[in-house]
């Protein structure tokens, strides 16, 4: 024993919720050096295997963790999933379960990838936007507009890409429009869409802000998204598997979601977005796929102030500054009060969610300044700071169906991610 110590609509999910408290002042961008420091910990220059007692874990309660994942899977409650706990640079669980295809014999293996969803905000868009700001190359107080001409439509003309990074730009959730198939007149739709609410006064998280923050990297970069984050930051990570519309021969590797009535087949190594993948697969908003392993070493570069084998992928600060609180005006106690409201509206970080105490999809035991994100396919990840712990569940759960809150509170439900995380935590056995 161890010692204590389908097609949806998701404007849907904004039914019967109130506005929140509003954001004031406009925090310095980058945070200074010495707040920095305090975010990066001792430096793990690689993940490597490693005993869950030589890093203060305790293995029974893991296994414990990982029995109750097994329990869902054969419950069927979604078809597979693959789970890896990290701590002080060791990898300390990493384990595989169930089917990539629901109804087949197909065994998930550890180097499954997975449609992350949403993951791809932090993984992809978010960094890459800091980066250029990092460069030079855009300055977060640019406006949108300067980017993308059309989006000054509609009073949009001061919106700065600090305020999509946000999560306050003033765009609704989401705006589809499945009905027109010339691509490019559905981008000029969505850049000229009209304002939810006055820009800066409420946290919305909303994956039309962070499509169109995927056009302005393009724009600024002069490269598509996929391209520009596999050159700044998987390729030098050397996150081989991680990718926008994987390949043909990853496609057996890949653990299909759900069934797409518009496409007429279970989904498999496209992303199960309708919207994102009518334009192409490749958004700011949803289509990286990844495995459990290559997000990992993603996190420790986070958590370790930008670095990982040697390659300075963000400065110190620009890392500090992506996980900490850049919407100081919104209370969590206003806003953390269901799953839902969590998701959307609570304090966010440049793409990040921030730990909260009540209905964070990242469970009620991570310490303050945790941060990390969702992915609505059934995919989660943290980061808890203080105690240098990684956790990452992926499943093949698919987009909740109907996809409204109760469909999101069931597909928490499902895949237990509060469970798993706050499972994790349990086994820290060395405070």
């Amino acid at each position: 024993m161890c010692t204590e110590h389908g097609s949806f609509n998701r404007r849907r999910l904004l039914q019967g919720l109130g506005r929140t408290a509003a954001v004031a002042a406009f925090a310095p961008a980058f945070l200074s050096t010495k707040v920095a420091e305090a975010y990066a910990q001792t430096t793990y220059e690689h993940l490597v295997p490693g005993r869950p007692e030589g890093v203060g874990l305790c293995s029974e309660r893991l296994e414990d963790v990982f029995a109750r994942i097994q329990r869902r899977v054969t419950d069927g409650l979604f078809p597979g999933a693959v789970a890896l706990v990290a701590r002080r640079g060791r990898i300390v669980g990493h384990r595989a379960f169930g089917s990539r295809v629901r109804g087949a014999d197909e065994p998930m293996t550890l180097d499954t990838l997975f449609d992350l969803l949403s993951i791809t905000k932090v993984l992809a868009t978010a960094t890459s936007a800091v980066i250029l700001a990092q460069d030079g190359v855009l300055r977060l107080n640019d406006r949108v507009a300067d980017f993308i001409p059309e989006f000054a439509a509609n009073g949009k003309q001061a919106i700065k890409v600090r305020d999509m990074l946000r999560y306050t730009a003033g765009l609704p959730l989401d705006s589809q429009f499945l009905d027109d198939p010339d691509c490019e007149r559905v981008w000029q739709r969505m850049a000229e869409s009209p304002l939810e609410y006055v820009p800066g006064t409420q946290v919305l998280y909303s994956d039309l802000t962070y499509r169109l923050l995927g056009r302005v990297i393009e724009v600024a970069s002069g490269m598509d998204l996929d391209a520009f984050a596999k050159a700044r930051i998987w390729g030098p990570l050397g996150m081989s598997d991680t990718t926008f519309n994987p390949s043909g021969a990853l496609i057996s590797r890949t653990a299909a979601t759900g069934y797409s009535e518009i496409r007429g087949r279970v989904v498999r190594g496209e992303v199960q977005d309708e919207q994102d993948h009518a334009l192409g697969g490749i958004a700011g908003c949803d289509g990286v796929f990844s495995t459990a392993r290559d997000i990992a070493v993603f996190c420790q570069m986070i958590l370790n102030g930008g670095r990982y084998g040697g390659v300075r992928v963000l400065s110190r600060q620009v890392a500090a500054a992506m996980v900490s609180n850049q919407t100081p005006e919104v209370r969590a106690s206003e806003t953390d009060v269901s799953p839902l409201t969590n998701l959307l509206m609570t304090p966010k970080g440049y793409g990040w969610e921030l730990a909260t105490h009540r209905f964070s999809n990242g469970g009620s035991r991570l310490s303050s300044g945790s941060y990390g994100k969702a992915g609505g396919t059934g995919c989660f990840l943290w980061i808890d700071r203080r105690r240098e712990l990684i956790g990452v569940i992926l499943t093949n759960h698919g987009l909740p169906t109907p996809f409204d809150e109760i469909g999101w509170n069931r597909m928490l439900d499902a895949v237990g991610n509060a469970e798993f995380f706050d499972g994790i935590v349990n086994a820290v056995i060395d405070e």
